[in-house]
Order: C-alpha cells, then sequence, then structure tokens
C-alpha cells in the first residue's frame, strides 16, 4: 500500500486535524469568546467547532453564516452578526473581503479611487442584511426605563433584568433582510440624494456570477438568503477562487495570488491552469475543505524538497516545493503541549453547557437551561408579562440556591473542570480565544480576532525572552514533570537519542552525538535540561519544512 496515501489518510480523520482547522475557521471568522461587554458568545464558537468535526461543506457554512436568524441559544450561526453588532456596514465590508476577496472598505465613504467600486455598489449590498435587529425587545426597553426612572436597576430584579438583555435578547438576531436602505445624509453623488431609499442590488461584475436585485418599494423578508445564495452560487468566481486560494497557501505554502483576500482572475495568478484546476476540483468536490486539502497532500508540489530559494522582487513564486516557514502561535504552543503532556488527543477538551450562568455560577441545574430560557423570554410579548416572568424567575434562583440543589451545582462546576482547563496546557483550540496577554500563543503572534488575517509570523525580542527566561522555559525545560524528561531514560546515549526523536523527530547524528555527551559529561543532570533547552530553541524544531 502507498504509505503516503495511508499516512495522510489517518491524519486527515485525527482530532489533530480538528483542532487545526477549528483554529484556522475561528480565526478567519474573527470569534472571540465574548462578544461585547464580556457577553458570552459560548455557542458560536460551539457552531463554529462543531462544524469542523462534521466537515461541513464550505458552501454550506457560509450560507448558514450570512443566512442566519434567531435565538443564539437554538442556532449559533447567529453569532457571524452578533459579533459585529452595531457595525452592519462593517460587518458587510468584512463578508465582501473574507468570503469574494473583495475589497470595500473604501466605498463605506466614497467611491475608491483604486477600485472600480462606487459607495451607491456598497450601500446596494448593505441593503441585503439591513433591518436586523434584537428579537422582541420592546417589553424588555419599556422595563428597563421603568426601572431606571425609579432608581430600582440595582436591586436583585434590576441585576436579573439586565442578565436578561446582556444574555438574552443580545443574542438574537431578528430581521431576514429588508432589501432595502437609507443612503447616509452625507451621500454625495449625483446617483442618489441623501436619505433616500434604494434597494439591493449586486455588482455587475463578471466574476461575480450572476447578478440579483430586491423590489425598491416595499420591505421584503429574505435579503439574507439572497445575499448568502449569490455569494455561495458556483456561478461566483471569486467565492470558489478565494477559498481554493486560501487552502493551497495553508498546505503549500506560498499562495496562487497575494494578498489571499484580494481577488484578481486566473490568468493573473501565478498558474492560471493550476488555478483554474483547481477551481474545478474544488467544485467536484462539493466544497469538502478536508477532501480538497487531502488531494494537495497527495501532489508532487507537496512531495518535493522544501525550497530555500528566496524570491527575488516582482518575480512569481515557483512550486517547486513547500517553502520553510515558522510555525504558527497555534503549532507552536501545540508542539510545546506535547512536549509537556504527552499525546495532545488525551487532553481534556472544551465541552458545551446550555447551563444559566447567574452572578458567577450555575443556577436552575436541571431545571432550566439558556436554550429553554431564551425561547420564553423571547416569546413574551407585553412589558407586564415579562416583569412577572422575571420575577418568577428570581424568585426560583433565589430558593434553589438555598435547596439541595447545589450538590447538582457543585457537580456540575466539577465536571466542566474535567472537561477542559481552559488556561492551561491543552490544545490552543481548546483555550480561550483569542489567549490573554502575555501567553505564548500572543507572543507568538495569534490573531487578536479584531481585523482579518492579522495573524503574524514575525520574531520578535519577547518571543526570545519567553523561550530563553519566559513561559516556554519554565513550561518544558525546568518541569521536570513534562512528558520529555520522562522519555529520557536509560544510558546516556539513549537519553540522548530520545531527546531528538521526542523534539525534532530524528536521532542525533555522529557530531551532535558527540557534542551533546561532552555536555553531559560536564554538567551532569543539568545538561539534559539545556540539551532540551537547544533544541527548542532551534531554527529546526521552530520552522516547518
Amino acid at each position: 500500500p502507498n504509505k503516503r496515501v495511508l499516512i495522510a489518510r489517518y491524519l486527515m480523520n485525527s482530532k489533530g486535524y480538528k483542532s487545526y482547522m477549528a483554529n484556522w475557521l475561528i480565526d478567519m471568522l474573527r470569534v472571540k469568546e465574548n462578544f461585547a461587554n464580556r457577553r458570552t458568545a459560548a455557542p458560536y464558537m460551539a457552531w463554529v467547532r462543531n462544524a469542523v468535526a462534521e466537515n461541513k461543506p464550505f458552501d454550506d457554512l457560509t450560507r448558514e453564516l450570512l443566512s442566519a436568524q434567531g435565538a443564539i441559544w437554538e442556532n449559533g450561526a447567529v453569532g457571524y452578526y452578533i459579533r459585529d453588532k452595531g457595525m452592519p456596514l462593517d460587518n458587510m465590508s468584512n463578508t465582501m473581503r473574507l468570503f469574494l476577496g473583495t475589497r470595500m472598505e473604501c466605498a463605506q465613504c466614497h467611491d475608491d479611487p483604486f477600485e472600480d467600486w462606487e459607495r451607491m455598489d456598497f450601500f446596494r449590498l448593505a441593503a441585503f442584511t439591513n433591518g436586523q435587529s434584537e428579537i422582541n425587545k420592546g417589553p424588555w426597553n419599556s422595563v428597563w426605563r421603568d426601572m431606571r426612572e425609579a432608581k430600582t436597576e440595582r436591586t436583585p430584579l434590576g441585576r436579573l433584568m439586565r442578565f436578561l438583555g446582556d444574555e438574552v435578547f443580545y443574542g438574537s438576531v431578528g430581521g431576514a433582510g429588508t432589501g432595502r436602505i437609507k443612503l447616509p445624509n452625507d451621500y454625495q453623488y449625483s446617483d442618489g440624494d441623501p436619505g433616500e431609499w434604494v434597494s439591493a442590488r449586486t455588482p455587475h461584475e463578471k466574476s461575480f456570477g450572476k447578478s440579483m436585485r430586491m423590489s425598491k418599494r416595499r420591505d421584503d423578508d429574505d435579503g439574507l438568503e439572497n445575499f448568502a445564495s449569490w455569494v455561495t452560487n458556483d456561478q461566483n468566481d471569486r467565492f470558489t477562487t478565494v477559498i481554493v486560494n486560501r487552502m493551497w497557501k495553508r498546505i503549500i505554502g506560498t499562495a496562487l495570488f497575494e494578498p489571499v483576500d484580494e481577488y484578481v482572475p486566473a490568468e493573473e495568478t501565478t498558474s492560471p491552469e493550476l488555478t483554474r484546476y483547481l477551481v474545478g476540483l474544488m467544485k467536484s468536490l462539493n466544497y469538502d475543505l478536508k477532501a480538497f486539502q487531502h488531494a494537495l497532500l497527495l501532489t508532487r508540489v507537496y512531495a518535493f524538497a522544501s525550497s530555500e530559494r528566496e524570491l527575488k522582487p516582482g518575480e512569481k513564486p515557483i512550486f517547486d516545493g513547500r517553502k520553510i516557514q515558522r510555525m504558527s502561535a497555534e503549532q507552536y504552543w501545540d508542539s510545546l503541549v506535547t512536549l509537556i503532556a504527552g499525546n495532545p488527543d488525551k487532553l481534556p477538551t472544551r465541552g458545551r453547557s446550555n447551563a444559566i450562568y447567574y452572578g458567577g455560577k450555575p443556577v436552575l441545574v436541571g431545571e432550566l437551561d439558556m436554550l429553554q430560557l431564551q425561547k420564553e423570554v423571547l416569546a413574551i410579548k407585553s412589558p407586564k408579562e415579562l416583569k412577572k416572568y422575571a420575577q418568577s424567575l428570581l424568585s426560583r434562583i433565589q430558593n434553589s440556591s438555598k435547596s439541595g440543589n447545589k450538590q447538582k451545582m457543585s457537580m456540575m462546576m466539577r465536571s466542566a473542570g474535567k472537561r477542559g482547563a481552559l488556561n492551561g496546557v491543552v490544545r490552543a483550540s481548546e483555550l480561550p480565544s483569542p489567549a490573554p496577554k502575555g501567553h505564548v500563543l500572543q507572543i507568538f503572534g495569534q490573531s487578536d480576532r479584531n481585523l482579518l488575517d492579522s495573524a503574524t509570523k514575525e520574531a520578535n525580542a519577547t518571543q526570545v525572552l519567553s523561550m530563553l527566561n519566559g513561559q516556554v522555559e519554565k513550561l518544558v525545560v525546568a518541569n521536570q514533570q513534562a512528558h520529555i524528561h520522562k522519555l529520557s531514560r536509560g544510558s546516556v546515549p539513549d537519553r540522548i537519542r530520545a531527546l531528538f526523536f521526542g523534539i525534532l523527530s530524528r536521532s542525533p547524528n555522529e557530531s551532535e552525538m558527540k557534542l551533546m555527551k561532552s555536555e553531559i559529561a560536564a554538567r551532569g543532570e543539568a545538561g539534559y535540561r539545556n540539551i532540551i533547552s537547544a533544541l527548542i530553541n532551534s531554527r529546526e524544531f521552530i520552522f516547518v519544512p
């Protein structure tokens, strides 16, 4: 049997692949652990992870995100719009850039001087998703206004009402896209007047495929569906080409065109014939990213020895092997986790809990969860009914905390801890997104999830300090309980070989063995720590061939 085919198949079906792809998708969608003001984004994060776990086709994934509406605990995909709540125009700019490789940020304010996009083009696109709001929030607004006037917003009932506003109403998206939008008051061109209603319409550009428009005379309720269908239509060359380019760069290391978020036609890419073939392959695989990447792993280009040749200014890349690159922050951290804890697949993973966390602890465990709470609250039609519901809910929470429910709460909190110590030594995909300031992930260039494609592999002084006298040194080199230390057993040569295999996946050559033996002879047990330090700080460990 072909060993290369077997190992590729094995790795593509491993837990590591799911973690690897989760990191990629979470970064690309700019998913954070919390929305604004620390409102939980857990259901959105879980939706993204599940999409990776079930290998959801990329066109289906995109369509579900762009057409999402409803309550987040029932449909986590609505997190895509909640992520940019209050900034619908920015959300549209990011969507066009992310999925279609089309930069329209300038057109938000004026006709783009460098591209063909006009300000009218942008607002006609924004009309598709216009009209979104939190579901049935009128009763809450009325109750909250009365409480503020009465200065009772800091009472137990007031705190609960704030909780409902933050965790129930905020996590909802109502309105399916009206297909109409008003031009802003500063609209400055002759093709429209400030405050004029304009209808949704896609740009007349061949690469977008079939154009789409909606009625100008009335509000519709299918703008999101229409927009999502247009973006993912297989006639939309931009959609397919952009995801092909992202996947090609991810596997081969060099893109068909750069930047990856600025579409160019196939004939202008590094290899037009290759680009056209890959676009056709992606369509034939029905946008199955796992199958597409598997195909790339079996290519001759990927099998070539790594290339160290640097391109000259203006020179187009030649696909003569994967370019040697520094590991991403997530790859580097996961490699350290393996040295610290052994097989990362056996480490805890984060689960999903629908529990109601109120006052920093789970409440009404086994009685009511966030999914049911959100359904019940969003169905309430009047302020009086909402206030009555909140009073009853508060009473239940207070009585529950005094009863035997404490045991259930305690068990649940212990269970949550076992599912994943989110700040501990686990894969990057199991940690909070993004990692906190000062964490190895942040130091080594993990995206801050604010801007698209903002992760970096650039070196800096903080990384050097972390490797020599910071977290890396403490977690791996000085940590005698780390897995790599436990591997090093037996005779001196055996221990040295174990360290090389564990860190560099190879045996030391003759000169390296001689040098390492002399280190052990001179420093004893401390010499093994020095060897570990030298190997994990080597270019061979940090760079991926």
